[in-house]
């Protein structure tokens, strides 16, 4: 019962009795819609820096493209301005050996001025040698009698076949001749010549004038002889009076081989150098510019296209290489323009000009051939021209020619330089050794001299 009285008390009954704060107070909301606004903003800065960074790179690889046209723009315009450079046509005192272009890097030296201006005045020269049909050697000196070698007789027929071959440069032509520029050893010993030009016209010539000594030699070929196309093709090259120089460019054309007409280039490795050739010493200027058979007597040219040197000679040695050799122009310009002139020199030439001729195909008989074979030291005649003074006078093979007009001649170099002094139609006396079955005795035969007959 007790207890019944406590529950009808206030004061134990628990009761609701809400706060207004209860009422008041709403739910609580998820943060995470509050950051959400903030996405296209992130989104748009991130556009916007990948532009700006697009951009800039685009912007760069504009200016390195730019650049690059620049700079093969103008490196078209420098190789445009050398090829038309290269294309411009030198003259004479323009000519340069040093004009140089570069291709892939390799520097090329270009010679086309040089060689386009000076090659119509080089030409071949042929030598020609009379020798018997029999070959023994007596027979190629002296003709066979018989069936049998005998060195004692005139007898048996001859025949002229070319026997060497060199260059040359034309330098001079007067009234009646085109004068060339050649070597000495050329033309030594030959019975005849021919000159091949530039066309390839081959016209009969002659030894003018040579210096022994000094390997030097002026061939002449009738104007009137010359086809007036050939004439109007070939040129006159110019001389330098200047010293060659150690290390200047240089260009050497010749008939190399024979093959034809060739071009070597190279530079002056020495000047003032002393070689022996034949017994000779002679000065000469070094090049490197390869010089081979056939190109002996042309021409060695400095950068403005004029002769400096006479090709020459080239040591033939497995263990030597690029050692070739000229004759100087300068120090014998005194002497070529004797020659030219057909004047004798104190400086050891011997002029060969024939003012007249005589009409025979010599050879030289040595002294030491003479003592070998009992040939009288002198001029033995191979042959006689037909139509010529020593023909008309009685002149026959085997006759040994000593002396004209009581002047010792024991040469051909002498016997022309005597022709020289003489005109067509003039007589002249000659003292020669006959053989006579026993011997030789000495006669003396007058010979009218001639015109040169072809």
């Amino acid at each position: 019962m007790q207890d019944n009285n406590n529950w009808n008390r206030d004061e134990d009954i628990p009761r609701w009795n809400p706060s207004p704060d209860d009422y008041n107070t709403q739910p609580q909301k998820d943060p995470t819609p509050k950051r959400r606004w903030m996405i296209p903003l992130i989104i748009v800065a991130a556009v916007m820096i990948l532009s700006i960074v697009v951009g800039v790179w685009v912007g760069i690889n504009r200016m390195r493209k730019d650049a690059q046209a620049e700079k093969s723009r103008i490196v078209q315009e420098e190789i445009a301005n050398v090829e038309e450079d290269t294309k411009e046509p030198v003259s004479q005192t323009e000519n340069t050996t040093g004009a140089k272009t570069t291709v892939g890097g390799i520097v090329l030296t270009d010679v086309t001025g040089v060689v386009d201006d000076v090659m119509p005045a080089v030409v071949s020269i042929t030598s020609r040698s009379l020798v018997s049909s029999v070959d023994d050697y007596f027979s190629f000196f002296f003709g066979r009698n018989n069936g049998f070698s005998n060195p004692f007789s005139g007898s048996g027929e001859g025949q002229e076949v070319d026997s060497g071959i060199g260059s040359g440069t034309i330098i001079a032509q007067n009234d009646t001749e085109l004068l060339i520029l050649t070597s000495y050893h050329v033309v030594e010993g030959s019975s005849s010549l021919y000159v091949t030009f530039v066309d390839d016209a081959s016209v009969d010539g002659y030894v003018k004038g040579v210096s022994e000594a000094t390997d030097i030699a002026i061939v002449a070929v009738p104007v009137s002889e010359i086809p007036e196309n050939t004439l109007s093709a070939v040129k006159v090259a110019k001389m330098s009076m200047e010293s060659a120089r150690v290390g200047e460019g240089v260009v050497v054309i010749g008939n190399a081989l024979g093959y034809g007409m060739s071009v070597t280039s190279g530079i002056v490795s020495a000047v003032n150098r002393t070689i022996n050739v034949d017994g000779k010493t002679l000065t000469v200027i070094q090049t490197d510019a390869a010089i081979n058979n056939g190109n002996s007597g042309g021409c060695l040219l400095n950068a403005k296209g004029e002769i400096i040197g006479i090709s020459e000679a080239k040591i033939n040695s497995s263990i030597v290489e690029g050692m070739c050799y000229a004759i100087p122009i300068d120090i014998n310009s005194a002497l070529i323009q004797e020659l030219l002139e057909g004047e004798t020199t104190d400086s050891g030439a011997t002029a060969e000009v024939q003012g007249a001729y005589l009409g025979i195909r010599g050879r030289d008989i040595s002294a030491a051939n003479s003592q070998k074979y009992g040939i009288p030291e002198g001029i033995y005649v191979s042959a006689t021209v037909p139509g010529g003074g020593a023909e008309a006078a009685g002149i026959i093979q085997g006759d040994v020619i000593i002396g004209i007009d009581n002047v010792n001649t024991t040469t051909m170099a002498q016997l022309q330089a005597q022709l020289a002094k003489y005109n067509p139609g003039d007589w002249a006396s000659l003292t020669i050794m006959r053989e006579n079955g026993f011997g030789y005795e000495a006669i003396n035969v007058d010979v009218m001299l001639t015109d040169m007959l072809s």
